[in-house]
């Protein structure tokens, strides 16, 4: 017992110390994103209304594309995983599900910001305006492509949305599983009528978990196709 204790912890060793980097790489991104929203702030303040109406379209769709790549290597993580090897994964599957959802939250932020940006308040169902910009800045400005653009954010929003509902139950699958998962390695050595039931569980929240993951991968390329239109619209 005690020799394969030792060899448990031997092997954890190069798992911690990945972990504490992968932590600290993750509080360096972390800085990099405020250094950058600070910039971002410094530069809007000498802004037009029309730059900053197009900065924030293109940074909702830099977002997407960052919340799909991290969405995809999730999937190739999770894919054909051993149920038993979850545990081991389990810290970067965290990680990287918390990424998401900060790629996530940052594309629906400006998303929002472009929406209130855009000129005459909400835009009509039909791209072409009614009533003419109201605007201190509007007289170069193409008004039906303004609202084809506010209208491609608006139903990008509502995809965001329901990405997100996914991308939280698919957290909520995966987690379940690492804990059931941990749960039956502790009861090795005891009841043997345990393990089956619990691999049963782990087993069937990894498949639910990858099931909700696949929804959520392919809402996130129905987004990045919506935030690239808007992004080539907007200019």
């Amino acid at each position: 017992m005690e020799i394969r204790s030792l060899l448990n912890s031997d092997h954890s060793k190069p798992r911690k110390k990945r972990a504490l980097a992968e932590a600290e790489r993750e509080r360096e991104r972390e800085r990099e994103r405020e250094r950058e929203m600070e910039m971002e702030m410094e530069v809007e303040v000498e802004l037009t209304w029309m730059a900053l109406f197009q900065r924030r379209v293109v940074m909702a769709d830099a977002h997407c594309h960052k919340l799909h790549g991290l969405l995809r290597g999730l999937f190739g993580v999770l894919d054909g995983q051993a149920w038993r090897e979850m545990v081991a994964v389990a810290e970067e599957t965290r990680r990287m599900l918390e990424s998401a959802s900060t790629e996530l939250g940052l594309a629906i932020a400006n998303m929002g910001a472009a929406t209130l940006l855009a000129p005459g308040g909400e835009a009509p169902r039909a791209w072409a305006p009614a009533v003419p910009l109201r605007s201190v800045d509007d007289g170069g400005i193409d008004v039906p492509r303004v609202w084809l653009v506010h209208f491609r954010l608006q139903v990008a929003a509502e995809t965001a949305r329901r990405l997100h509902d996914r991308l939280e139950a698919t957290r909520v699958h995966v987690c379940a599983a690492e804990h059931l998962v941990a749960l039956e390695e502790d009861d090795d050595g005891g009841d043997d009528d345990m393990a089956p039931w619990m691999h049963g569980l782990s087993a069937s929240e990894q498949i639910d978990g990858l099931m909700e993951l696949r929804e959520t991968l392919n809402l996130a390329v129905d987004l990045v196709a919506m935030t690239a239109m808007a992004r080539e619209e907007v200019f």
